[in-house]
């Protein structure tokens, strides 16, 4: 992949072309040199822009460019871009951000993306993250974060993903990288999953140990049982409730009645009582009394005892009756209470039979609540137990693929050496131009620790703290992988004049020297925008 041409649909833009190979500088002229008006700097002049723009037409995401089409509505770009000889042209629009045009044919931007990914790079299926969108920055860094790390020049998300661009471009075996990503993983999603168990307050005791999960399973298990049991024999009357309340109101009133026959019971026995009591003064009585006294009756007296005798008997017949009419009344009374008892006892123990074999509703809800409750805590700790036992299986298995996997890496690295060699060496060459007495190079080694990360990829020049050798640690390293790296066409580096700042002017000379010296002769293109001001730092030297 190389890049022609940037231009758009408005006259106000100044198309850029660039050469088909060697080297294309975009130089940005202040209008007045000699002003120090911070306004009038370099900054604003487009430099930057235009990196934008190539990477706007090159699928980058919508969100990123949200302003930039706010303020450019009815604008077009188009970058003429070469891939093995064939030429495309794609055409992005402000107003239509979701599509591509790609040789008069409209894309989305994911199916743009995907099928220059697979012209540029040799992305495998069944590896993820890999992506035209995730590679392309190594080659034209989007912008200013992109020159903070040499590793990671657009997004990377995580380090292993950073970790995947860089051993890709390098032509590290990838798949080693992800098997081991794929192991720890999974060990991350157990652990996980052991984690939110943990929050659970039910399973707290069992983490701290003071609880067995086995034999607490066991408990559960004879518990839901004996529960599920009862409710299978269980017997719902939808009126328990009502049959309930009726019996004690039954009861109630068979208290009371019991009560009351008990009362006229009494008052039977006391009729009977005074029934049995007979006048024990008659008239023979009172002469008795009378002649023992020697007190002599006349004959009219005596017959007035006589007439006495008559009304008192007469008297004591009449109440004698009475009282019979009151018992007989208060019997009868007390049979009728008696009859409305045995009504009520029949009717309260067929109540309290039917309470009996048979159990209220909301009873019934509570005790299937109650084992669905019992239930869950089963499951959970089921789960658990069933987690505990994979998590350390898997850890077993894990640390042994690991082991293996870590084995092999190691006798892979050591095959290639040659290869990871010629890496370093032009790396190192490079970084020597710069600081030929520091040690420098491309390290890869095994990386064994407790990560995701299979590699350790390090670009090392160590030299003392310079404020340009993290830029020429990022010129070094996108030259490497351009020229010495695997899995892609690309034909093309661009620098941003990002790269020149903070950089000395003997460290820029020798960039531009060494540009000069590697693509005189040879189909690749350095492409770099440069300030006026840095151009006429290296002249004298």
């Amino acid at each position: 992949m190389r890049l022609i041409r940037v231009y758009s649909n408005q006259e106000s833009f100044k198309n850029v072309q660039f050469n088909r190979a060697g080297l294309s500088f975009i130089i940005a002229k202040q209008k007045d040199p000699g002003s120090s008006d911070k306004g009038k700097t370099y900054n604003g002049v487009g430099k930057s822009l235009l990196v934008r723009i190539i990477h706007f037409c090159l699928g980058a995401g919508k969100k990123e460019y949200k302003t930039f089409c706010e303020k450019l509505t009815g604008w077009e770009f188009s970058l003429d871009f070469e891939i093995e000889n064939k030429k495309f042209t794609a055409l992005r629009s402000t107003d239509d951000p979701d599509k591509i045009i790609l040789n008069n044919e409209k894309l989305s931007i994911t199916k743009f993306n995907k099928l220059i990914g697979v012209l540029c790079f040799k992305i495998p299926d069944d590896v993820s993250f890999l992506s035209f969108r995730s590679l392309i920055p190594f080659f034209i860094r989007p912008k200013k974060e992109s020159y903070i790390s040499y590793k990671k020049p657009g997004k990377t998300g995580s380090d292993y993903q950073s970790l995947l661009y860089n051993a890709f471009l390098l032509g590290l075996d990838i798949f080693l990288a992800q098997k081991k990503y794929l192991i720890r993983k999974e060990m991350e999603r157990i652990k996980s999953l052991e984690n939110n168990f943990k929050k659970d307050s039910l399973l707290k005791d069992f983490f701290t140990g003071n609880k067995d999960v086995v034999l607490t399973i066991v408990d559960l298990d004879e518990a839901i049982k004996k529960l599920d049991s009862n409710l299978k024999n269980f017997k719902v009357a939808e009126d328990y409730n009502e049959v309930q309340v009726k019996a004690d109101k039954i009861e109630k009133e068979l208290f009371k009645l019991n009560n009351n026959i008990l009362l006229l019971q009494n008052n039977i026995d006391n009729i009977s009582k005074s029934l049995e009591l007979s006048p024990d003064i008659t008239k023979k009585n009172i002469t008795n009394i009378y002649n023992e006294s020697k007190i002599y009756f006349s004959e009219n007296t005596s017959k007035t005892l006589d007439d006495l005798e008559n009304f008192y008997e007469k008297l004591i017949s009449n109440r004698r009756r009475r009282l019979l009419e009151q018992q007989n009344k208060l019997k009868l009374e007390q049979q009728n209470q008696k009859a409305v008892v045995g009504r009520l006892q029949k009717e309260l123990d067929q109540s309290i039979k039917y309470l009996g074999d048979h159990q209220a509703l909301d009873l019934f809800v509570s005790l299937s609540n109650k084992s669905a409750e019992l239930k869950a805590e089963h499951d959970n700790l089921k789960k658990y137990q069933d987690l505990q036992t994979e998590y350390k299986s898997k850890e077993r298995e894990a640390e042994k693929n690991l082991l293996e996997l870590s084995e092999i890496t190691e006798l892979y690295l050591n095959e290639i050496k040659t290869e990871t060699a010629e890496l370093r060496d032009y790396f190192r060459n490079l970084s020597k131009i710069f600081y030929p007495d520091s040690v420098a190079g491309i390290t890869i080694d095994n990386n064994d620790g407790n990560n995701q990360l299979r590699f350790d990829i390090e670009a090392k020049i160590e030299s003392d703290a310079s404020d340009g050798i993290n830029n020429v640690k990022i010129f070094c390293y996108d030259l490497t992988i351009l020229f010495k790296g695997h899995n892609h066409k690309v034909n093309f580096v661009f620098h941003d004049s990002r790269l020149f700042d903070g950089t000395d002017e003997r460290q820029k000379a020798d960039m531009f020297k060494i540009v000069y010296d590697k693509f005189a002769d040879i189909d690749k293109q350095y492409i770099a925008t440069v300030n006026q001001n840095q151009l006429d730092e290296i002249k004298n030297i």
